[in-house]
């Protein structure tokens, strides 16, 4: 695996050039800033190593300096080893929790297994009468895989081991997962409506930690592939847990309907991604009645927060604030959670144009992250998201309603410099509200630029969230079309439909 002491040291490497460069132009840090344009902390930062900006701003300082490509190419260095580090690090999570892979061909003799990939069934047999679903962790892409099998009647007896062997371009790897993972991330639990339907007595305890595990694969597929590849299975599943949930009594029912209430949010989450508010409306009141249902406070918190947070942009924003401060009283909330409430809390304040009050409540979302630190890699954790680069963009979106352009766009900037790349919807929903801030700091050149880069985003992911800020910022730029960036921003809007 890479060291990530390597990436700080080409960080670093590259704020030096920069400083370099401007030195020898003979510019100040202000005048430099001036003609990127940015911030003065943002060159400072730069040169010290602290933060390292978007492609967009390297190109800026290449035309700024005359660097002659030095510049982009030590930064396009630089993101190929945090890329590369990313990439390392979540095989190396993935490999930790499915086994390790043998690099070694199949067993001859092989019993087969049903499988889907990507949407496409391959091939089928009757083995264990089960079916597989490739999680998204293993070694071949899933639109890559040809052929899954499973080792044969020896390897598939052994303890509670199985090898996948898993073929793709022609070559062949043994992937040793235990054989209860296998069976219970079936692509659905796809034995379990027959099961139903014929009258199964009792319910395993164990599909709840098997829906938690498939919901967070998805979760990890949504952000890959956008909302409409993922929505109709999420739907499928929540029908099939309230299916157990019926059957289910006790506990174990209170633990579905918590799932479900979870799954719901999920699917709110996606219709609300797709431009369906009515949908989003319907899926998280349908997740709170159930959270409120199973006595299960912490998701309880987490609904309202989300409510707020859809508050914003509708002419109810009064409830802001009230919806936040009423997720922070629910007791039991974990400080993720509680973080997120002071986020919406914040930009309640924010549209208020409170400005101290705004402050406040991101200086104690701050806190009560860096407090939860210790659990930050638990990514199934309600509020996980809410990382250092999530406050930082959304106290840009603080600064842009308090109307302070320029601080938008540091803290806009900010926050996609540290955006895991495996997020590609959500850095494109930021990389269009830096443009909306370029755009209020009257820069329409550097707006349009930005613009562009997110616009791809949306158009790779479908996610309507980025194409409807995109198009919002397009009709604003209209008056600005004679400048050439502005044309050709606009001018690929309009070929993308």
């Amino acid at each position: 695996m890479i060291d990530p002491q390597r990436i700080a040291e080409a960080k670093r490497a590259l704020g030096s050039r920069l400083a370099a460069r401007r030195h020898a132009r003979g510019l100040t840090q202000l005048e430099l800033a001036r003609r990127v344009p940015v911030s003065r902390t943002t060159i400072a930062g730069v040169e010290s190593g602290r933060q390292c900006p978007d492609r967009v701003f390297w190109q800026r300082c290449e035309a700024a300096l005359g660097a002659g490509g030095e510049l982009l190419a030590g930064y396009d260095e630089y993101r190929g080893l945090r890329q590369q580090l990313d990439h390392e690090k979540a095989e190396a999570a993935q490999r930790a929790r499915w086994g390790e892979v043998e690099a070694r061909p199949p067993s001859a003799g092989v019993a087969e297994v049903s499988m889907v990939a990507a949407g496409r069934p391959l091939r089928e047999t009757a083995t264990e009468g089960s079916a597989v679903r490739v999680p998204s962790g293993l070694p071949a892409a899933p639109s890559e895989v040809a052929d899954v099998v499973v080792a044969g009647e020896e390897d598939w007896r052994d303890g509670d081991a199985v090898t996948l062997a898993i073929v793709s371009d022609g070559q062949a790897k043994s992937w040793r997962v235990s054989r209860r993972a296998v069976l219970e991330l079936a692509a659905g639990l796809a034995t379990l409506p027959a099961m139903t339907a014929s009258g199964m007595r009792a319910v395993d305890p164990a599909v709840v930690e098997h829906f938690a595990e498939l919901r967070a694969l998805l979760v990890q597929a949504d952000d890959r592939l956008g909302g409409l590849t993922i929505l109709s299975t999420v739907e499928q599943q929540i029908a099939l847990i309230a299916a157990l949930r019926r059957q289910a009594r006790g506990s174990l029912r209170d633990r579905l309907l918590s799932t479900e209430a979870r799954w719901s949010e999920f699917a709110g989450w996606l219709s609300d991604d797709l431009g369906d508010r009515a949908a989003g409306d319907r899926w998280l009141d349908r997740a709170g009645s159930m959270a409120q249902e199973a006595e299960d406070q912490e998701f309880s918190a987490y609904v309202l927060a989300r409510k707020a947070q859809r508050m914003m942009g509708t002419g109810d924003e009064d409830r802001v604030v009230g919806l936040a401060r009423a997720a922070s009283r629910l007791p039991d909330v974990p400080a993720l959670v509680q973080a997120f409430a002071a986020v919406q809390e914040g930009h309640g304040s924010a549209i208020e144009q409170k400005a101290s009050t705004f402050q406040a409540a991101i200086e104690r979302a701050h806190k009560l992250v860096a407090a939860a630190s210790p659990a930050a890699g638990d990514t199934s954790a309600l509020g996980s998201f809410c990382t250092r680069p999530y406050l930082a963009a959304q106290e840009g979106e603080g600064w842009l309603r308090l109307n302070q352009p320029w601080r938008a766009v540091d803290s806009f900037t900010a926050a996609v410099n540290e955006w895991p790349d495996r997020y590609r919807r959500e850095r494109g929903v930021y990389l269009s509200r830096i443009a909306h801030a370029y755009l209020a700091a009257s820069q329409p050149d550097q707006a349009a630029t930005v613009a562009a880069e997110a616009l791809s985003v949306a158009t790779t992911t479908g996610s309507a969230r980025v194409r409807r800020n995109v198009t919002t910022l397009a009709r604003h730029l209209e008056p600005f079309s004679r400048q050439p960036d502005v044309r050709q921003f606009l001018d690929q809007l309009a070929t993308t439909g």
